[in-house]
């Protein structure tokens, strides 16, 4: 940094440069297998995969009640974003399904989209992590953030009745301007959940 002035003009503009919603939207989908059976009771069964927002705990499920509608669920940061300095959120992912038999499911984040709000020119300060975590506690610590790559970011193995965690990192260069003041972006981006087969060998 310059010198005393240019530091404290920094100050200011930083208090008014607030992040916007990250936003997370899911998909999934269910393989099936099909095998004789003698006759009997068939009962159905849900696929469900539960989404809480770290740190404001609001829940949704990744698809809605129609079973068509992808859920959107916001991740607000409790801290505002100021140059040089970083911001934290994350989603809980949840494997909530009661089908019968053993498998595993994994998430994918897909890479996340930064996108201006009104006709501000923030977006080109702003940079976006993420990393899987086994606890929400882990997305306020700097270690293992990385960009998501075109492949998107995956879980590990998600057992039923299992969980993991995506956590999110939004920082803004030290370089952003005072034109900036005032400027918020929306990060969105989607999270997909994918039967692994159960069996060796693949389904």
């Amino acid at each position: 940094m310059r010198i005393k002035r240019s530091l404290q003009a920094t100050a200011l503009v930083a208090a008014a440069v607030v992040l916007g919603l990250l936003t997370v939207q899911g998909t999934y989908a269910l393989w099936s297998a099909s095998a004789s059976a003698a006759p009997g009771t068939v009962a159905s069964a849900s696929f469900d995969v539960a989404l809480s927002a770290v740190p404001s705990g609001q829940a949704t499920n990744m698809t809605l009640a129609d079973g068509t509608t992808s859920a959107n669920l916001a991740i607000t940061p409790t801290a505002t974003l100021t140059p040089g300095t970083s911001v934290y959120g994350g989603v809980l992912v949840t494997n909530n399904t009661n089908a019968g038999g053993s498998f595993d499911t994994v998430i994918t984040a897909s890479q996340g989209t930064v996108t201006n709000v009104a006709s501000g020119s923030l977006r080109s300060y702003v940079s976006f992590y993420a990393k899987t975590a086994t606890s929400s506690a882990e997305c306020s610590t700097i270690a293992g953030y990385a960009p998501i790559g075109s492949a998107g970011l995956s879980s590990p193995a998600v057992g039923k009745g299992g969980s993991t965690v995506f956590c999110f990192q939004a920082s803004l260069s030290s370089n952003a301007p005072s034109s900036v003041k005032g400027q918020a972006v929306n990060i969105s981006l989607q999270l997909t959940a994918r039967q692994l087969c159960g069996v060796p060998g693949g389904c």
